[in-house]
């Protein structure tokens, strides 16, 4: 098997478990929702530098280099929360792990794009990882954190030397005169702002429902109840996407599942809690998955697409928690549903500008005929 795709599904795995390990870390620790909510954005913004700093270390390392050098900045990170115990620690410890995601994922998305990887493939590898850690969210959660910690510190320096395995050369050889150049790509709003709207959701969910399941004396099962049945539904989409009908692709569609957020706080029925966690995750696969069709597709200037998709990505993730966490503690309004909210008009947008460019271009398009 191809080592990008173990890597992909292992680095899902560790993310995907991650998350609500760090926020229940904190919350042992005394801190409160709002500085919990800050820990994740601002780590998220280190995670936007690392998307950005991968594209640029193209220029000097190869793809596998970089790949083995992100799982041991993760690894470094790991084992420093083992001794963080102050906000400011923490704060640290998980900006150094998310520097390492930041680095991992535009080289390895570039290097499966050059090899011809279909965005089912890829999607539904690093999706898999994401599912089979959700499913195992609870169960590795009533163990000791640190021990956990301890566990992927292990597992992300064997990580860092299966990377040096990928095969491939420097992107200095697939570099040509006309890959399209920062600014060029910044304008298509579209991909980027699918890209905030689902890493918003995503991180809303993520981020608060661990909370929420604390502050209620909810077992934590709720937590991989939720996470499980969010990244299964996702999962599919990626799994589908491919083979569906242009109707049920369509985004306008799909994001109307963000607003099932708004009620993801409002019952402890596990069905009714497994229905909701699904429509979100149908939500977050299709807007996810479109976005990188759009990126995939352009061809050129693959390493600066993929970086800005992962920036993007960070930035959804950096700016939802502590926005949601501020309108909590502001105005009283539940987080995860300010998070979907910020979704839905993030996606909304997207999909208008695209159908605005779109109308403009075959507009242009009929008047040189005539």
């Amino acid at each position: 098997m191809e080592p990008a795709y173990i890597l992909s599904f292992m680095a899902s795995f560790l993310q995907a478990v991650f998350t609500p390990a760090l926020v229940l870390y904190a919350y042992s620790l005394s801190l409160d929702e709002l500085q919990i909510s800050v820990i994740s954005g601002v780590a998220s913004f280190v995670y936007v530098a690392g998307s950005l700093t991968s594209s640029a270390a193209h220029n000097r390392l190869s793809g596998s280099k970089i790949i083995a050098l992100a799982f041991g900045v993760m690894s470094a990170g790991f084992a420093a929360l083992l001794f963080s115990k102050t906000f400011t620690g923490i704060l640290a410890s998980s900006s150094l792990v998310l520097l390492g995601f930041g680095l991992f994922w535009p080289a390895v998305e570039a290097h499966l794009s050059r090899s011809g990887s279909s965005v089912s493939k890829f999607s539904f590898s690093w999706s898999s990882g994401s599912l089979v850690g959700a499913l195992l969210t609870s169960t590795l959660l009533k163990l000791d954190l640190k021990l956990l910690f301890v566990a992927y510190t292990a597992l992300s320096i064997s990580q860092s030397a299966l990377g040096l395995r990928i095969k491939g050369s420097s992107s200095s050889v697939y570099r040509h005169a006309g890959d399209a150049g920062t600014r060029d790509l910044l304008l298509l709003w579209a991909p980027w702002a699918y890209c905030i709207a689902y890493s918003a959701s995503s991180s809303g969910v993520f981020t608060f429902y661990p909370l929420f399941v604390e502050s209620r004396s909810l077992s934590r099962d709720y937590i991989s109840l939720v996470n499980f049945t969010m990244l299964l539904t996702r999962t599919a989409t990626f799994f589908f996407y491919d083979k569906a009908p242009r109707s049920l692709r369509n985004p306008l569609l799909a994001m109307l599942g963000f607003l099932a957020g708004l009620g993801l706080t409002s019952t402890a029925n596990p069905i009714l809690v497994a229905l909701i966690s699904g429509l979100i995750g149908y939500a977050q696969g299709m807007i996810y998955a479109t976005a990188l069709d759009l990126v995939f597709s352009r061809g050129s200037g693959i390493e600066k697409a993929t970086s800005l998709f992962e920036a993007f990505i960070g930035l959804g993730y950096a700016a939802a928690p502590p926005l949601s966490g501020a309108a909590n503690a502001a105005f009283g309004f539940e987080p995860i549903s300010f998070a979907s909210v910020l979704a839905l008009a993030t996606s909304l947008s997207a999909s208008l500008s695209m159908k605005s460019f779109n109308a403009t271009r075959h507009s242009k398009t009929r008047d040189r005929n005539y």
